[in-house]
């Protein structure tokens, strides 16, 4: 175990595997397993209106697409589903109020 200089009373070593982000093929693992069951359930639901020839290959292709849509995001920030679904509870304006109990402002009509 290493010192470290700036603190020497203050030595501990963070394994690499403890920080690490747990992907599963190259994305977080809920997108990619969601992707892979909502691609099964096309393909079955293509299968069955166009016969299994041409539902197998659009389910393929819809999983490989989405898988490489995943990778991509899971490169870029191994937490980016987490950060996109807390994102999309934010409301997209907050008005300015003092309080919780304020009276709503009066805007005005411009037309």
């Amino acid at each position: 175990m290493r010192e470290n200089p700036l603190n020497p009373s203050a030595a501990a070593a963070i394994h690499a595997s403890g920080v690490r982000p747990l992907t599963f093929m190259g994305g977080e693992r809920a997108p990619v397993l969601g992707g892979l069951f909502f691609c099964l359930y096309c393909a079955f639901f293509i299968s069955l209106r166009y016969r299994i020839w041409i539902g197998a290959p659009a389910g393929a292709a819809l999983w490989m697409g989405w898988l490489a849509a995943s990778r991509a995001m899971g490169k870029a920030d191994p937490q980016m589903w987490r950060i996109l679904r807390r994102h999309r509870t934010y409301r997209a304006f907050y008005p300015a109020r003092g309080r919780l109990n304020a009276p709503y402002p009066a805007y005005k009509d411009f037309k």
